[in-house]
């Protein structure tokens, strides 16, 4: 029992040391970039270098960045006035686009999740595998991110977890011949056929 919670509580810091360290990257940057410096053209670029690397992509790091330099242009700027602006610009991104997830709409109903490494995929469609079977559905995951056995190991993780039947391949295996398997497992009289499944899941990388 004791070896069980403490795995528990392992598999919870690891999760939360992962999300934490993605906020830290970008704020320690950010601190590092207005650190005892006036706002020029200068650090505007290099803020938005560090929201690209971050994943943002380049046309919400330049408005993001656009959005720092209004009125503060040549004066001093804190590390937590450039965190502000960035939490409210990502906020305008997110909210004209956010809807509740409706499984109901197609069966299967299929997620396709892309993303540069470290940028929580995996733990995302665990969360929605988890979701998904908590509300009597059923699931497949697809570890399409075939180049990193770490991200197929984590990927069964989660489908053990919330009990959905997991499509993988060996490391370095052809990703589009795993969809392509995927695909063919939704078919009539498989595991995991059409008719059973409500939600597939595939992961890749960019």
């Amino acid at each position: 029992m004791s070896d069980s919670v403490d795995d528990k509580q392992g598999w919870w810091r690891r999760l939360s040391g992962g999300l934490k360290r993605t906020s830290t990257s970008i704020g320690g940057a950010i601190t590092d970039l207005v650190a005892k410096r006036k706002l020029d053209q200068a650090m505007l670029d290099d803020i938005e270098e560090v929201l690209i690397r971050a994943d943002l992509g380049m046309d919400c790091a330049a408005r993001i960045a656009a959005a720092v330099g209004q009125g503060r242009y040549d004066k001093s700027i804190t590390p937590e006035e450039v965190k502000i602006v960035l939490a409210q610009e990502v906020e305008k991104v997110l909210t004209p686009v956010a809807k509740p997830l409706k499984l109901d709409s197609a069966k299967p109903f299929v997620v396709l999740v892309v993303g540069v490494n470290g940028s929580g995929k995996t733990t995302t469609i665990g969360k929605l595998a988890a979701k998904a079977r908590a509300q009597g559905q059923s699931v497949m995951l697809a570890a399409g991110d075939t180049f990193r056995a770490a991200a197929i190991d984590q990927l069964k993780v989660w489908g053990a977890r919330s009990g959905a039947c997991v499509i993988a391949r060996e490391p370095g295996a052809d990703a589009a011949g795993l969809a392509f398997d995927a695909l063919a497992f939704l078919l009539p009289g498989r595991a995991c056929s059409r008719s059973n499944l409500s939600l597939s899941a595939c992961s890749t990388t960019s």
